[in-house]
This record gives C-alpha cells, sequence and structure tokens, in this order.
C-alpha cells in the first residue's frame, strides 16, 4: 500500500510498519500544530492526528521550532498530554494576543444522523443552542445535520439543517407548512421573531431564479418552495465543549418554506444548509469570516451519534501531510455545484478500461456532495465498474443477487463468509491533475448478514456525483477563492 493511500486510518498497516510514519510527517504536523492560533483548534488537531503518529512511532521526538513534544504512547496519561500541550498553546495565546485585527473563523459540530427514535424527546426546542449532544429523531444513515439557531425572542428556534453543497441558499420549514413534516423540535414561526423580515419583491437579490410577487420574493426549490427572509443565525463557534461562545449574525438570508415535496428529512431535518459558491448561501454571505474557504469531516453514522466538524475561514484546519489536492470548478451561471475533473477509476487495484471523455463537464460531469446519501456514477462508466465488481466477487466465491430490494439498481452480493469480507476490493477516482481519492472496502459495501450491498448506483444516471458514503473519515477542504479541493484520510468521530 502506499504511503500516502490510507495509512493513517488503517491501525494495521500502522501496526505493520517499524517506522510507519516518517520523521518528516512528524515534523510537518508540529509546523501545522504551531501555525495554529485558536487553542481549542488546537488541542483537536493534535490530538486526531498525534495520536496516529505514536501507534505507529512511540518513541518519535518531534521538535520544532524549538518546542519538543514527545509522542505519547497508548498509556499516556492526562498530565503527560497536558504538559505536551502546555508550551504550544501558551505561544498560540501569545501569538492570538499580537495579532488583535486577525479575522477569526467559525466552527460548529455536524451530527451524524442516526440514533433511532426516541420517545421521550418530543420537544428538543426547549435545548440551549450550545447543546450539541440532542436526541436525533432518525434510523437514517449517511445523514448529516448541522446544528444552527434561528431567531429571537419567542421565535428563538433550534434547527437540524442537512449539510449541501448543492442548492442556491439555505432554507427552513415555517408555519405554516404543507405537509407539515415532523422533525427535531418546532416549525420556525416568523411572526414569533421580532427580528424576522421577508425580502422585498423590489430587492436587488429578487431576480432569476427568485421571482417577485404580490406577497414578497418567491423562490421554488425540486423539493421546497416560499419567500425570501431575513433574521439572525446564531452559531456555535469553537464547538469542542459545552461552553463554546455562540456567534450570533444578524440579516441572513435564508428561504421560507411553505411548501414542500419529496423532502426526505426522516423526521428530523427542518431544511438545508447552504455551502454552495452561489451569492445567498450561508458560505458567501458570511464571506468576511469564511473567505471561500471551508472544510468538513464526516464521522461514520453509529448509533452514538457521533459528530466531526465544518470549519470556515481561519478556523480551517492546516492540510496534513498525506493530503492530495485537485482542481476544484464552478460553473457561470446558477449552477451551485463544485466539479472535479474525473478522468478514470481503479477497482481493485486494476485501472478500469473506461475513456477519460466519459466524465467530461459536457456530458455531466462529475460533483461532491454531502447530501447526496449515496454516490452515483454516470451510466456508462458504471456499466464498467458494474462488470468488473460483478467478475471480481464471482472469483471470490460471491456471486450477485439477481433479485434485490425493491427499487432497482443496486448492487447486491450473497455468500459474505469472512474469508470474502476479507478480500473485498477498494476503489479510486482519479483526477487530470493526478489526485486520487481511495474508498476503502469499508466504504463501499455495507454487509448484512450473508449480503453485501454496493453502495453506488449508476443505471439511468447522466452526471457522477460523490455522495456522503465515500466521504465517511476524509478530512475535505474546499478553498473555493483559488478554486482547489484536498482531502486526506482522517478519523472523524
Amino acid at each position: 500500500m502506499p504511503r500516502t493511500l490510507n495509512f493513517w486510518a488503517n491501525r494495521n498497516y500502522c501496526s505493520s510498519q517499524k517506522k510507519g510514519i516518517h520523521y518528516q510527517d512528524c515534523q510537518i504536523l508540529q509546523n501545522n500544530i504551531m501555525s495554529i492560533n485558536d487553542s481549542h483548534i488546537q488541542k483537536e488537531y493534535l490530538y486526531k492526528n498525534t495520536q496516529y503518529i505514536c501507534r505507529c512511532q512511540a518513541h518519535e521526538r518531534i521538535r520544532s521550532k524549538g518546542i519538543t513534544s514527545m509522542c505519547l504512547s497508548s498509556e499516556a496519561t492526562m498530565f503527560k498530554l497536558f504538559a505536551v500541550l502546555l508550551p504550544v498553546l501558551f505561544l498560540s495565546f501569545a501569538m492570538a494576543w499580537a495579532q488583535p485585527g486577525n479575522v477569526t473563523g467559525l466552527s460548529f459540530q455536524i451530527v451524524a444522523l442516526s440514533r433511532a427514535p426516541d420517545e421521550h424527546a418530543n420537544n428538543l426546542s426547549s435545548f440551549a443552542t450550545d447543546d450539541m449532544r440532542l436526541p436525533i429523531l432518525t434510523s437514517a444513515r449517511f445523514v448529516y445535520g448541522v446544528f444552527v439557531s434561528i431567531g429571537t425572542g419567542q421565535g428563538f428556534k433550534l434547527q437540524v439543517l442537512g449539510l449541501d453543497t448543492s442548492t442556491s441558499m439555505s432554507w427552513v420549514m415555517c408555519e405554516p407548512c404543507q405537509p407539515s413534516l415532523p422533525q427535531a423540535g418546532h416549525l420556525f414561526s416568523p411572526a414569533a421573531s421580532p427580528t424576522f423580515h421577508g425580502v422585498h419583491s423590489n430587492d436587488p437579490v429578487c431576480t432569476a431564479p427568485y421571482r417577485p410577487t404580490a406577497n414578497g420574493c418567491s423562490f421554488r426549490f425540486p423539493f421546497a418552495s416560499g419567500y425570501l427572509s431575513r433574521d439572525t443565525f446564531h452559531l456555535r463557534n469553537g464547538g469542542l465543549s459545552g461552553g463554546a461562545p455562540i456567534e450570533s449574525v444578524p440579516g441572513i438570508m435564508f428561504g421560507c418554506a411553505h411548501s414542500v415535496a419529496g423532502f426526505h428529512n426522516d423526521g428530523t431535518l427542518g431544511g438545508v444548509l447552504s455551502l454552495s459558491h452561489l451569492r445567498l448561501s450561508l458560505l458567501t454571505q458570511l464571506s468576511a469570516r469564511a473567505g471561500g474557504r471551508f472544510s468538513y469531516c464526516l464521522p461514520k453514522p453509529t448509533q452514538g451519534n457521533p459528530h466531526g466538524f465544518l470549519r470556515l475561514g481561519a478556523d480551517v484546519l492546516p492540510p496534513l501531510p498525506h493530503s492530495h489536492m485537485t482542481a476544484l470548478t464552478v460553473r457561470s451561471g446558477s449552477a451551485p455545484d463544485y466539479y472535479l475533473s474525473l478522468v478514470g477509476i481503479t477497482l481493485a487495484e486494476k485501472r478500469l478500461r473506461i475513456d477519460p471523455r466519459v466524465f467530461a463537464a459536457g456530458r455531466g460531469g462529475c460533483s461532491i456532495n454531502p447530501a447526496a446519501t449515496i454516490t452515483a456514477i454516470m451510466e456508462p462508466a458504471y456499466l464498467v465498474v458494474e462488470r468488473a465488481l460483478v467478475a471480481y466477487m464471482k472469483e471470490l466465491g460471491s456471486d450477485r443477487v439477481k433479485k434485490g430490494p425493491p427499487g432497482g439498481g443496486a448492487l447486491f452480493f450473497d455468500r459474505m463468509y469472512k474469508s470474502v469480507q476479507a478480500r473485498l476490493p477498494s476503489m479510486a477516482f482519479h483526477f487530470k491533475d493526478g489526485a486520487e481519492l481511495w474508498f476503502t472496502p469499508e466504504q463501499l459495501f455495507e454487509v448484512h448478514g450473508m449480503v453485501a450491498w454496493f453502495m453506488m448506483v449508476g443505471k439511468g444516471y447522466r452526471r457522477t456525483v460523490i455522495g456522503a458514503p465515500q466521504q465517511v473519515n476524509t478530512r475535505f477542504t474546499f478553498d473555493v477563492a483559488a478554486g482547489r479541493l484536498s482531502f486526506a484520510s482522517e478519523l472523524c468521530g
């Protein structure tokens, strides 16, 4: 396995190497730690990455900028960790003090919404904004929500909004809403929030795809329709402890939806949080803080509702030593998606024979979106993947299940003995500039008893969308202004 291929998330690989992670990587990590001004973020960065180094090199010493840090073994105590962090945190505090004009970023939690319904959690709006460990009313997999509170006064309501990079603006279900879908907490009530204002039909933003009407500026999306509005958003900045400060941002523009159709919120989501590049997305409206940069890390869904972090602007962590980078493009007009230059696919360590022109943007292209609960590959390429996968699984003694669940399109395989599971293939997406996004077997297959589900589809699809299952345990950093996407394996939960 190449040294850049998922070894950070692969404990078996680490334990099989005498050195595992090179001393240069330790130095890079230490330099990155020193460059972070926020002590909370710094502590999390050190924890998330130094622990993997130490599993491979328990006695490696890291020296950088005159500060010595000892990698801690698994038996290390919290006192030792504090001793390591203290000089680093002190220096970061001094650096922040010396730069009072430095613009801070924003960070808040992403929660994998996977816990079964809790009959006792019937009034989530009573929770404080900074209480992010809330009971989640959903059994969905690969659905990721961000906690945001909207409104003031009696209208102050906590919302769980789906993380989405492919919608033009954020929107929430508002009273009255037809149909009235169950969600975590209560519908947002515009009348109860004194800071709520509708966007007038003659407002400069009320141009296509929005439409001026007698009642204001209206919008109509595939899943929701209503009117553009403004109110105060309350975001939890920091997100590492219950006492993290709350950032209240007035005048954020969003859609107040009074009608929804086909919005599968799994009884939890109250709407969508937009991180697209368009003018009314939350990313663009927070441009002074975000600067067109954000990152997220999606944890694997479990019964414990694990959480990762969405970071904006200065809170975005430095790239990991093993990060890959590829071009990130947007299209002119009203297309909100972020596009990647996909040119090829590898399955089971074999590059598949697919004409790169099949993936060209003119034929739909390849985009990435954490709101997509499954990855779709455009049909011509998917058929090649399907044939290769069926043949490979047959060699392992596992046949395709001809009659899968209703809905069609998905691949299922039988006879999932332990010997077969141990040899399930990995996959890679190859991009034009040489970057490779690898998917582990755990990101490709979901095994239930003796049957495995291949978590990709393609029949009938005209474009490729990298969805949430294949983004789990990977940190993605979007630099929209620079046109770059970086990604690296990381245990996100």
